[in-house]
């Protein structure tokens, strides 16, 4: 009987992990149809003493060594585009709160994934070169990684995570060293998993949600926790009869 006791909460555990987000509600949203995404960079308004191409290049590595996924980002090359677009644009851009919205103070960068149907259709990553302290010119290298890997998180179509260990947690600023978390891992995996995989979603710790508003498991998912959960009673009700 102990073992039984014991069974319950390990198969139940997975399902009280906190959950990374995604950028949009749709419950059917499948990140960039193609999984070999590329970004184009316009260094017009970007510092000098700046490699932004180089930037981007080392960022998205540690999106691209997810072994669950099979998402592969890469710099495309440069760009006089100011727009979103499919590659993403990368733009410094000196009116950054006037276009994004967003404090200049505060914020040194900010994507823009534009959604269509289940797939992200283009995107645009603005770099802050305004006359704020939240320019980019501010930051070391170091940091600037971990701030430009958030913001492609965003462009794959990933939310704020609620785990504050994630790459994907709101502040990225306050990190000090470019690492994902397994949540960040399930989040990119649930989006681009590996081929096989399948179209299937993964089953893991990173329960879904959309922004603002918690997905429940999937009617397949549901059968599956379902049928996890009934399972001890079964074995109970086995161990019985054989009694």
């Amino acid at each position: 009987m102990k073992n039984i006791f014991i069974f319950i909460p390990i198969i139940l555990l997975p399902w009280f992990c906190s959950a990374f987000t995604l950028v949009t509600t749709n419950p059917d949203f499948l990140g960039w149809q193609d999984p070999e995404i590329l970004f184009n960079v316009n260094t017009a308004n970007c510092p000098a003493s700046m490699d932004i191409p180089g930037l981007i290049t080392d960022a998205v590595k540690v999106w691209n060594n997810v072994a669950t996924s099979r998402v592969k980002i890469s710099y495309n090359g440069s760009t006089t585009s100011t727009v979103t677009g499919n590659p993403t644009t990368v733009y410094c851009e000196p009116n950054f709160q006037g276009v994004t919205g967003a404090d200049q103070n505060y914020v040194p960068a900010a994507a823009l994934p534009t959604p269509s149907g289940n797939y992200v259709a283009t995107g645009l990553l603005y770099l802050n070169v305004s006359g704020g302290s939240a320019n980019i010119s501010g930051f070391d290298r170091s940091l600037l990684l971990v701030i430009i890997a958030h913001e492609v998180g965003h462009i794959l179509g990933l939310g704020h995570s609620q785990d504050p260990n994630a790459l994907m947690y709101y502040n990225a600023s306050a990190k000090t060293h470019l690492a994902l978390a397994q949540d960040d891992i399930d989040g990119v995996s649930y989006l681009y998993p590996r081929n096989e995989l399948g179209q299937d979603k993964m089953m893991g710790c990173g329960l879904v949600t959309t922004v603002g508003s918690p997905r429940p498991p999937s009617g397949g998912m549901f059968a599956v926790v379902l049928a996890l959960m009934l399972l001890p009673l079964a074995i109970y009700g086995g161990l019985r009869k054989a009694a």
